[in-house]
């Protein structure tokens, strides 16, 4: 996949005098925090993944730290992780890692909050791959 069929429907405005945080450091955010600095933490990820920069590290931590929490903010900020991530190899695989995730939006489709099960559903029509 091109960079131009990459496609992300969500801008977000970030200042540039910020100094971005270390991968080390977003990871211990992500692993130990409580649910505010995980959410800052995911935001800071996403504004670097939206800049270019390759946190390969970071999928699996997200996925086993931040993916079960309950909070709405999280959920919202999910859909957008997972809407620019990379889900595929370079060789154009879908990453292992990737099963994982559909089992858990598979249950947020499940969920008794109706927005919840919305935002899942919409989030799942504007995936391009075929095997998720």
């Amino acid at each position: 996949m091109t960079a131009a069929e990459n496609v992300c429907y969500t801008l977000i405005n970030v200042p540039m005098d910020s100094e971005p945080p270390s991968e080390i450091s977003l990871k211990n955010d992500l692993e130990k925090g409580d649910v505010k600095s995980k959410t800052e933490a995911l935001k800071k990820v996403i504004i670097m993944i939206l800049n270019g920069e390759k946190l390969p590290g970071l999928l699996m931590t997200i996925i086993r730290f931040v993916l079960p929490l309950q909070d709405h903010t999280i959920k919202k900020l999910l859909l957008v992780f997972w809407e620019i991530v990379p889900k595929t190899t370079p060789d154009g695989r879908l990453l292992h890692e990737m099963i994982l995730v559909c089992d858990a939006y598979r249950k947020d489709l499940q969920h008794p909050n109706e927005f919840i099960r919305g935002s899942t559903l919409r989030f799942l029509c504007k995936l391009k791959e075929a095997e998720l």
